[in-house]
């Protein structure tokens, strides 16, 4: 895996965002928006799941925002591999962005297992995924800063 981390760094894309003024900050910023954004959308869902947060049906509430999470996730993977690809050797190496990466697995098996508790068990089986989700995206969230102090 090591060769290809080094071809994507060095490939023009990779020292396009390396020399470019605008790209690389654009591409933090924008991945930090999309992050909080991710994250408030996912607290939503999984407070209402949880009924920390009365009112709408936990289904519709999630109904109503799953696509608007999985447009900021979307765009969190788009940024985060622009700002991978400036320095993918040394990332590629690094214990919080390993352990980052496993993270994310596991809470999409998580999502996973919330649609399939949902639709099979119903609200109160899928509320043991909804405090697995809350603690497993804050965890990735940090994991992800502590990147750059690893």
């Amino acid at each position: 895996m090591d060769g290809l981390w080094f071809a994507l760094e060095h490939s023009a894309f990779g020292g396009h965002v390396r020399n470019s003024t605008f790209l690389y900050p654009a591409a933090n910023v924008i991945h930090v928006l999309a992050v909080l954004s991710f994250f408030g959308l996912v607290a939503t869902m999984d407070l209402r799941l949880l009924r920390v947060i009365d009112g709408t049906p936990a289904r519709e509430v999630i109904a109503r925002l799953r696509p608007l999470a999985l447009i900021a996730f979307l765009a969190i993977a788009a940024t985060g591999f622009i700002l991978f690809t400036a320095e993918a050797t040394a990332i590629s190496g690094n214990i919080a962005f390993q352990v980052k990466v496993m993270a994310i697995v596991l809470a999409l098996l998580n999502v996973a297992l919330n649609s399939w508790a949902m639709k099979q068990r119903g609200e109160a089986t899928a509320r043991l995924t909804a405090g697995v989700s809350l603690g497993s995206w804050l965890f990735i969230a940090a994991m992800g800063r502590t990147i750059a102090y690893v």
